[in-house]
């Protein structure tokens, strides 16, 4: 039972209590960020001159000797996650001692300094996450600007695109991801420090330096809503949805794709199986597993919204929220890992898709375009006119390649009494798969050009978010190692 539990409770806490108090907030990172804590408040505690000297000193060994052994043994073994650095101390310093540890402290604010901590690490991963995937995405897209494919609609040919035309459609979402993903670090990273138990604290410790120490880049104007408000935590999973919901809809894409009926794609082996029952078939599970990702971290994200209808100061989400977020950012790392390892080791089935793209009518829009452009149509005739032409052919399963300019001809008498004038080698070359792609030239196009533009300026983006990404990972580096070096200067002189 926890040290301070004794003096008010005779019977020790239930199976749920110490779940949900101590079991789910034994993550290593959040560990991690508790002593962090810890070792700043021993600084600040010596720097100002605010404990004794001994105490200081005492408090120190206990905090070497605590890292000597390993912080996440050490207090992965202790029963009071939260207040685990005072009940580490307490062995090795009594009670006039060990419990300056706690000054200007309560447990919710130790807890969500802490939380803050440790989401903001999980961010930064996340971050560099995302941008390997886009990464991924870019460079691949980099060598399919003339792989012609199919464009789909309600799983329908709509009309010719290229496959690296269709890989770019992913990177500007994971782009706004990642600005998704820089608001909710900004919102995370605000201290929380020196808001004792909701409503500020009555000593002079020196917070600005506990922020140098800790990496905080921002500081609160109201202690109650710093330690009672967990939108940054929720923000954090509604990006991590957000993200996913894309990944699980390219995921199942490429499931289609891989089938027998489209043949598109073929995954590589490590991310395959075979049926117990039928050898000849090429799973491609992970894309499963990816797809579900979504669903599994989407529940979580109604799970935490659920979670956080309560009353104003009650603080059920601050235990249950982070620990759950914990098993999304592992599920997610996993499966952007695998996507990426599925997009740079997939074989692409060009002539297949070329077939496709020129066999099942993408191209028939063109051909409205080329009526517009080169006959002074209006576009609704152009359409009405093609609508009569399909009947004739797409319904009766006649390949664009058998179309001949007598029976556009007759559709447009039909519709509307006139004849175009139009050549069979004009309409060969409209029926031309590549032709319409490239004549997609214009701002957001699937033209070869415009995605060549689009792959640049992506890179160019890629390259400026990575840059930003080290900057604030070396930010909380920096902090890292300002701490370090402080707590050695005091075990030195110890």
């Amino acid at each position: 039972m926890s040290f301070f539990w004794k003096g008010r409770f005779g019977e020790a806490p239930s199976d749920l209590l110490k779940h949900y108090y101590a079991d789910t907030l034994r993550e290593p990172a959040f560990l991690q960020a508790l002593h962090a804590w810890d070792k700043a408040q021993v600084v600040i505690l010596a720097e100002q001159h605010i404990a004794p000297p001994q105490v200081v000193g005492c408090l120190v060994k206990a905090i070497a000797a605590m890292e000597e052994e390993g912080v996440v043994e050490a207090r992965s073994r202790l029963w009071n996650v939260i207040h685990g650095g005072e009940e580490y101390i307490r062995n090795h310093c009594d009670e006039e001692q060990s419990g300056w540890i706690h000054l200007g402290r309560s447990s919710p604010s130790i807890r969500v300094v802490a939380s803050r901590i440790a989401f903001r690490d999980l961010l930064l991963n996340i971050m560099a996450s995302s941008l390997e995937l886009r990464s991924a995405l870019i460079e691949v897209a980099g060598q399919h600007t003339e792989t012609l494919m199919p464009g789909y609609s309600y799983v329908q040919h709509i009309e010719p695109a290229t496959f690296g035309f269709y890989l770019m459609s992913w990177v500007e979402p994971l782009e706004r991801d990642f600005r998704r993903f820089l608001n909710a670090y900004q919102n995370a990273n605000v201290s929380s420090v020196g808001t004792g138990g909701a409503y500020g604290i009555e000593f002079a410790l020196d917070l600005e330096r506990f922020d140098e120490l800790l990496g905080f880049d921002a500081r609160p104007w109201n202690a109650r809503d710093s330690i009672r408000n967990y939108d940054y935590l929720i923000e954090a999973y509604m990006a991590l949805a957000l993200m996913h919901n894309t990944l699980g809809r390219l995921a199942m894409d490429f499931l289609i794709w891989h089938s027998a009926e489209f043949d598109f794609i073929e995954l590589p082996d490590r991310l395959s199986i075979t049926s117990s029952i039928s050898p000849q078939m090429r799973i491609p599970y992970v894309l499963e597993f990816i797809h579900g990702t979504s669903g599994l971290i989407t529940g979580r994200l109604m799970e935490a919204l659920a979670i956080n209808k309560s009353a104003s100061d009650q603080l059920e989400m601050a235990t249950m929220l982070p620990a759950e977020f914990w098993k999304c950012a592992d599920e997610s790392r996993r499966a952007v890992d695998a996507l990426c390892g599925a997009l740079r080791g997939m074989k692409v089935n060009r002539e297949r898709m070329a077939r496709f793209a020129n066999d099942y009518w993408s191209q028939a829009s063109t051909l409205i375009g080329y009526l517009v452009k080169e006959k002074g149509m209006s576009y609704r005739t152009g359409h009405q006119i093609l609508a009569l032409l399909m009947r004739r052919v797409a319904d009766r399963g006649i390949a664009p390649r058998e179309v001949t300019a007598d029976m556009v001809e007759e559709a447009a008498l039909q519709y509307s009494g006139k004849r175009l004038g139009i050549t069979q080698d004009a309409l060969d070359r409209i029926f031309d798969a590549m032709y319409c792609v490239r004549q997609r030239k214009y701002r957001a196009g699937a033209a070869p050009e415009r995605v060549a533009e689009h792959i640049t300026a992506a890179t160019a983006n890629l390259h400026s978010e990575k840059t930003r990404l080290t900057g604030l990972s070396d930010r909380v580096l920096a902090a890292r190692n300002k701490l370090d070096s402080a707590f050695a200067a005091l075990r030195k002189g110890a």
